[in-house]
């Protein structure tokens, strides 16, 4: 299996979870401030406890820009500056994450940085004054085919229901948190 190929595959296997992901989060209301305070929250649910798992497993040792990466200080100042002073910590995980679940679940989590420039742009034109530390991450940090260079590395030596695993769970942990918001 070519390294294009394995990239592939898991985007295939998980379109019907990356499709649920954005109807989820389409019903927010990105215009308004408490609309986008609500996405925001919702992706901290998410990401806060994702990455704490990733770093505690040693995702810097597959993805070795990881700490340009890492997003959830980004989301919690975006947050703490729409007036969410007393920000309650998402739970941690309950996974003990292998390399490939690893890998799988920062596929989804790097996939998930594409769109905001896009809805960086669209919260911007709503309010010009809103914070986007979360959203605009992707104009400072490392590329996505940066990315993909070391995931499709890292990941051909993992085994293939891992990294779907990790995959799968991050998209099936997003819907769940656009559920609760």
């Amino acid at each position: 299996m070519t390294h294009d190929s394995l990239r592939q595959r898991l985007k295939a296997a998980t379109a019907g979870q990356h499709e649920r992901v954005d109807v989820a989060f389409s019903s927010f209301d990105l215009e308004s401030i408490k609309g986008y305070r609500a996405f925001l929250g919702a992706h901290l649910q998410v990401v806060h406890p994702l990455e704490v798992a990733l770093e505690a497993a040693g995702i810097d040792r597959l993805i070795h820009d990881w700490a340009n990466r890492q997003r959830r200080h980004a989301l919690m100042a975006d947050l703490h500056e729409l007036g969410e002073n007393r920000i309650a910590l998402p739970a941690p995980l309950v996974v003990e994450p292998t390399p490939g679940w690893c890998l799988g679940a920062c596929y989804v989590l790097e996939g998930s940085r594409l769109g905001g420039r896009l809805l960086a742009r669209r919260v911007a034109a709503a309010n010009p004054a809103a914070p986007l530390n979360y959203l605009a991450h992707t104009d400072t940090s490392p590329s996505w085919p940066g990315f993909l260079e070391e995931f499709e590395q890292s990941a051909r030596l993992q085994p293939w229901q891992e990294l779907l695993a990790g995959a799968s769970d991050c998209f099936d942990l997003f819907v769940a948190a656009a559920a609760g918001h």
